[in-house]
């Protein structure tokens, strides 16, 4: 039976008002979310489409949509022929809109593929074009496969890579205000908290993530607009929280970041410190030169 683990994803901000947006989160989707994980190199389930990239190639890419993105001259130029071609034919690719990828790890809303599959105007004419749309079963397999982030098949050839990285920041300023005898009111000062900042990292494939702590990240911190040795150091494991959201995202609090930094650097898979790798003991590419190692750096300003 096809192994399913459902894991609730809690992010708890103090403060929101209802109706006010803040409980949501990038994709518009509610903060507090079950995420279904299918493993993809267990047998299928009898009966039925599975959100999982084997099942949608089997029932949906290779059947429906490769007899016309198939072949020497797929249209648009996008093979869905195998897993394979739609691989390197989707999965953060750019679409004619330049809005979108044509599949954006973790947020099908924002996939060229599921808008075109659901009749968006904003991809213009429903596929399959001049066809019957796709079954709801189909529709909802795909949009779930993205949501969870278009996890690949393990024993793929493609690497193992960081497919999405997305931010929050946590800082608030709070404006000190002084009035006069007349009632107006002038700034007296501005203060603001020492921030904080969560980062979530998406991958492409399930990880072992066993033993996993901050010790293994490299997060260096820049109060500059100029990288210089006097103006950078490595924060402290005590400004740092790391949380394993499912086997395939990780999310890093960093706390008490002081209010002057400007800049933060975040390594993962040094071979200084640590490794990390797939369940089948993949390495993650981290550089994504194609081929297993080197180190993934994400660079952001403050």
């Amino acid at each position: 039976m096809k192994k399913i683990v459902i894991i609730s994803f809690i992010i708890l901000v103090s403060g929101c008002e209802s109706g006010s947006g803040e409980d949501l989160n990038e994709q518009g989707r509610p903060l507090e979310e079950v995420v279904v994980i299918i493993d993809e190199d267990e047998p299928p389930t009898e009966g039925g489409i599975q959100p999982t990239l084997s099942s949608i190639q089997e029932h949906v890419f290779t059947p429906i949509c490769s007899t016309c993105h198939g072949g020497a001259n797929p249209a648009a130029g996008q093979n869905l022929s195998s897993i394979e071609n739609t691989i390197a034919n989707l999965i953060n690719v750019d679409s004619s809109n330049a809005e979108f990828k044509r599949v954006l790890p973790g947020d099908a809303l924002n996939s060229y593929l599921y808008l075109k599959i659901t009749g968006n105007s904003l991809a213009g004419s429903r596929m399959p074009l001049g066809g019957s749309a796709l079954p709801e079963e189909a529709i909802n397999a795909i949009k779930l496969w993205i949501d969870n982030g278009a996890l690949l098949p393990q024993s793929s050839n493609f690497p193992a890579i960081v497919s999405q990285v997305s931010r929050e920041d946590k800082s608030r300023s709070k404006t000190i205000h002084r009035y006069d005898d007349t009632g107006e009111s002038s700034i007296d000062y501005q203060w603001q908290q020492e921030g904080s900042l969560v980062v979530v990292f998406m991958f492409n494939k399930s990880m072992n993530f066993e033993g996993l702590s901050v010790d293994e990240l490299l997060v260096k911190a820049t109060n500059s607009d100029v990288l210089q040795t006097n103006n950078s150091w490595f924060l402290a494991a005590e400004n740092m929280e790391l949380n394993i959201i499912n086997d395939h995202s990780l999310q890093l609090n960093l706390t008490q970041l002081s209010s002057d930094l400007t800049h933060l650097n975040i390594q993962l898979n040094n071979p200084t410190i640590s490794s990390l790798t797939t369940r089948l003991g993949q390495q993650l590419d981290g550089d994504e030169n194609g081929t297993e190692g080197g180190v993934f750096t994400y660079e952001l300003s403050l």
